[in-house]
Parts: structure tokens; sequence; C-alpha cells
């Protein structure tokens, strides 16, 4: 039970960050990381976002769903927090950073699939 509490505040507390993030004007200043590109910054956030969140599901619905909704999930996240850049008159609405979005969510979400599946085969579950 503690286990799933702490993943749900590790997921709640993520998307604040990156709702943050996506809002604020210059992430270069809050950021200490030098990022060269917004695309694979971009796709790594919701990697990480993905991974999260399939450790939140993974106990309860089993890989293949796991895997799926956490990709669908970040991903759906992420074009949420690019429409309320909508709202910040310094920030800009991009289609490219919701595919990168995309495409590290469910990069994460086959590789975490992968290493689980494995992971069960080799433990005999």
């Amino acid at each position: 039970m503690a286990t799933r509490r702490l993943a749900i505040a590790a997921n709640l507390l993520y998307a604040v960050v990156l709702l943050a993030l996506g809002l604020i004007s210059d992430v270069s200043r809050f950021v200490p990381i030098p990022i060269t590109s917004d695309l694979v910054a971009h796709a790594v956030a919701y990697a990480v976002q993905a991974a999260f969140l399939y450790a939140l599901l993974l106990p309860t619905c089993g890989q293949g769903r796991a895997a799926v909704l956490s990709a669908f999930g970040a991903t759906l996240y992420g074009g949420v927090v690019e429409a309320s850049q909508l709202l910040q008159p310094a920030r800009v609405f991009e289609a490219r950073d919701l595919t990168a979005n995309a495409v590290g969510a469910a990069s994460a979400a086959a590789v975490l699939y992968l290493a689980t599946s494995r992971r069960s085969k080799v433990d005999g579950r």
C-alpha cells in the first residue's frame, strides 16, 4: 500500500512539474541541464512521465495495458500542457512538441513492457 501511495505521489508531483515548466516563459532559468534540443527534452520528459505511469498501473492492469495506458496517458497530458500554453503569451503551442512527447512516451512504454515481460518469463510468472 505504501508503494502505491508513493507511485501516486510521484505521478502527481511530476505532472505538476511538467505543467509548471510548460507555463513558465524561460525554462532554461529553472532547468540546470543545458538542453541542446527542445524536441529531445520533450521526448525525455514524457518518457519519464510514461515510466511513472507504467509503475503505477502495472500492479493493477498487467504489462500490456499498463504500456498502452501509460503511453496514451503521458501523450494526452503532454497535449494538455501544450494546449495550456495558449493561455501564456510567452509560450506557443507546437505540434512537433506534442509529437516528441508521444515518441518519448511510447518509447518508454515499449521498453518497460519488454523489460518487465522478459523478467516475468525469467522469474517463471
